[in-house]
């Protein structure tokens, strides 16, 4: 053992304390290095539970599955096929108005008005409807086969005296032009900044607001869209409701989903920064969005906004 310390010390240079170090741990580490083989020698146990743990994890994962599919059918938001078709609320059957975005309750409302002898006559009246949302009909309007109001009638007397003369004429023909206001209708996807402050009740800070929100939404696809503009009440909305229009043939920007960049996704009123996350991350997992039905995985929208989107999102 003398000679063993003597020979590593002069090999290796060391002093009498690192000599006696390194002859305590040299054995240590090749009973760590040999260990583990000569204990597999030893014991020779073999696991081959491998078949039986795999089906109990079928198992575990199938009721897991079905407990999730419990839930979802309790609780969820079940899946739509929402189609955007012409329809009349008067003749519409229940599964046609779930078609395009109306659900269960709302459905089955408009059938007992209908029942109790109730009609729609002008597509506002569907919003008088319990629990109907602005949002859903701001989509459905230009769907809804109905006028937008009723023909006003006009009661034509004939004046208990004819004028007198020439002068008596003229008089009276000034007069009625200065008292009746002139009447004129924008087509809101056109009309700039000055053409909206013509508008009893809307200045340069609305009109402004009106043309911003334009802009960011890519274009109005409804007349009750002006109601979303900031500051813009209920009164004020409807003394100038029968002045605006929009082209029957006028298509909003759309924003292609699957190509669209998180800054393009984010800038659209209608979607906030988390629902923009929530889409990324979805196509990153799933892959690309193959039409408007698909919304429907994800957690942070309802199906009333997703009829609200579908005129602003294309999936190619």
């Amino acid at each position: 053992m003398i000679n063993i310390k003597r020979l590593v010390r002069n090999y290796f240079g060391f002093s009498k304390t690192q000599t006696n170090g390194f002859m305590v741990l040299a054995p240590l580490i090749f009973v760590m290095l040999f260990a583990p083989s000569v204990y597999r020698r030893v014991t020779q146990f073999e696991y081959n539970e491998f078949d039986s743990d795999k089906r109990q994890l079928d198992s575990l994962v199938a009721l897991w599955s079905n407990s999730v599919k419990i839930k979802v059918e309790e609780g969820g938001i079940p899946k739509m096929d929402i189609r955007l078709t012409s329809f009349n609320p008067n003749t519409a059957t229940s599964d046609e108005l779930i078609r395009v975005g109306l659900d269960q309750r709302l459905a089955s409302r408009i059938g007992n008005y209908l029942n109790a002898g109730g009609s729609f006559k002008v597509k506002s009246d569907l919003k008088r409807i319990y629990g109907f949302p602005d949002s859903l009909y701001l989509v459905l309007e230009p769907y809804i086969q109905l006028p937008n109001e009723l023909p006003q009638r006009i009661n034509r007397k004939e004046p208990f005296e004819k004028p007198l003369n020439k002068e008596r004429k003229l008089y009276t023909e000034v007069e009625e032009s200065v008292s009746r206001p002139e009447f004129f209708v924008l087509d809101i996807n056109e009309a700039d900044s000055l053409a909206f402050q013509r508008l009893k009740g809307i200045g340069p800070a609305y009109s402004s607001r009106i043309v911003k929100f334009r802009q960011l939404l890519g274009g109005f696809s409804s007349v009750d869209q002006i109601k979303e503009v900031f500051g813009i009440s209920d009164s004020l909305y409807q003394s100038i409701a029968s002045r605006l229009e929009v082209n029957e043939v006028f298509r909003p920007a759309q924003i292609n989903i699957n190509l669209a960049t998180f800054k393009e996704i984010n800038a659209h009123p209608y979607i906030s920064y988390e629902q923009t996350k929530e889409i990324m991350n979805a196509k990153s997992k799933y892959g690309k969005f193959k039409s408007l039905a698909d919304l429907n995985r994800l957690a942070l929208f309802d199906s009333i906004q997703i009829v609200k989107l579908s005129p602003y999102l294309q999936f190619q």
